[in-house]
């Protein structure tokens, strides 16, 4: 075979490369190679995005590509994690629901990606040539928390949702109407949206999912929403999803039938 020569060529110069690394780089190619993984989030419909896993990273954990910490939780959900001290912990935000840092999570930073520190020297004085004393910076100030109170809060009846656990187990807003929503599992049994006077309940039938069953509610759920003069408010949800994390339940952010 005539390119047989060149092909022996070239896997001779590739191995020798390899050869030629030195312990150093081969040991830091074999730390952090990561393959990014695509997974799917059954709690979306159709949410699919790439985690990878350093090789620091403890059992069963990943990041995501800007670099939040995330596992697969026993209900089959990626949910973003935070530090509790120095171990993670698993919280009850559903990936792509928040933005990480609004809801008060960081970033999963490694111990090991410094490899050195160093002090640096002062500069050296000349004569004649008056040192410039360093001036204080102006640290920002932390933001004020909002203490805004929606009126939800203080009505029984919405409040009530807190104590279903045993048809609820994730809270969302729904995207047009506007509205709270609620139910349990992949595969519910009733959905229950929020119309500014109850809880409506829609009935599932088996099989059927989440999206299905709030796609063909949305006349119904417009048309009460509209009788209600229901309004829900954008500063609402940063609330509402405090409070589903209190409760114990899944937030998923805005939910969007397709």
């Amino acid at each position: 075979m005539r390119n047989k020569p060149i092909v022996t060529a070239v896997l001779v110069f590739i191995a020798s490369m390899c050869l030629c690394a030195s312990p150093a780089e081969a040991i830091r190619s074999r730390l952090f190679l990561a393959e990014p993984l695509l997974v799917d989030q059954p709690a979306y419909a159709g949410m699919r995005f790439y985690v990878y896993r350093p090789y620091d990273m403890p059992s069963n954990w990943y990041l995501t590509f800007d670099g939040y910490p995330v596992t697969k939780n026993r209900d089959g959900v990626w949910v973003y994690g935070t530090f509790a001290g120095p171990s993670l912990t698993a919280t009850n935000y559903v990936v792509g629901s928040v933005v990480p840092a609004m809801a008060g999570l960081s970033p999963y930073t490694s111990s090991l990606q410094v490899s050195s520190a160093r002090t640096l020297p002062p500069p050296p004085v000349t004569p004649g040539i008056a040192v410039q004393q360093p001036q204080m910076q102006r640290i920002p100030e932390e933001p004020v928390t909002s203490t805004y109170m929606p009126d939800w809060l203080f009505n029984s009846r919405f409040m009530a949702l807190g104590g279903w656990k045993d048809s609820v187990d994730r809270i969302g807003i729904l995207h047009s109407p506007s509205m709270p929503v609620a139910w349990r599992g992949n595969f519910p049994k009733v959905i229950y949206a929020w119309n500014g006077h109850g809880w409506f309940q829609m009935m599932a039938r088996e099989g059927q999912t989440p999206f299905n069953v709030l796609r063909s509610n949305i006349y119904a759920l417009t048309r009460q929403a509209s009788q209600n003069r229901f309004v829900w408010y954008e500063a609402d949800m940063p609330v509402l999803s405090q409070q589903a994390s209190a409760w114990g339940y899944y937030w998923m952010g805005e939910i969007i039938p397709r």
